[in-house]
């Protein structure tokens, strides 16, 4: 006998799944309230997730990911100025009626708020693989000459995800986007 089909998509309900945690992190967000977000019922829902919302939030993280980091990190393999394509990255959080601007780095969250170390683990490994990603394509340009750093090597990684941690702080109690975009700019004139 075949498994029972599911009646609802699957990228939609994460998508959905995602707004929750993002809003109420992951210890507040109730089974309820993400199986009325992604418009599915108790049994879909554990038929769905069968290790409950712990396996949704690690899949939410995945989708995550895909959805934000992954297609920035694609072009950033390809763009001639990495400087400039990590400004507009780090602009993102300055939006203010964007989702970053409203509820913080997704990744940064879930390691302040989540008591489940494999998910703390999880957001860590995806900074780190976006750190790696800035660090190779400024090496590229570096070794290209297109860019001239004054910050040592060995440093880029831990000083672009102060940057970024950072600002999901300092956004919270600087709300002029002028000032934070300011900030943002002083802080990568390093990079040359």
């Amino acid at each position: 006998m075949a498994g029972r089909q599911k009646i609802y998509n699957e990228d939609a309900a994460l998508n959905a799944a995602i707004d929750v945690f993002w809003q109420q992190g992951y210890e507040k967000a109730s089974s309820r309230d993400l199986q009325k977000a992604m418009g599915i019922g108790f049994s879909s829902f554990y038929l769905a997730y069968k290790g409950g919302k712990q396996e949704l939030f690690a899949k939410s993280m995945q989708r995550f990911f895909t959805l934000y980091p992954q297609p920035f990190l694609n072009l950033l393999k390809t763009v001639d100025n990495p400087v400039e394509a990590i400004r507009q990255y780090y602009y993102v959080m300055t939006e203010p009626n964007g989702k970053f601007s409203q509820f913080g780095c997704y990744f940064s969250n879930t390691i302040f708020q989540a008591d489940e170390n494999e998910f703390k683990e999880a957001a860590v490994k995806n900074l780190v693989v976006i750190a790696d990603a800035f660090y190779d394509a400024l090496l590229r340009a570096k070794n290209a000459g297109t860019i001239n750093p004054t910050i040592p090597t060995e440093l880029w990684k831990t000083y672009l995800l102060n940057l970024w941690t950072g600002l999901n702080t300092t956004k919270s109690i600087e709300k002029d986007q002028s000032i934070l975009r300011a900030t943002i700019d002083f802080s990568l004139k390093v990079f040359g």
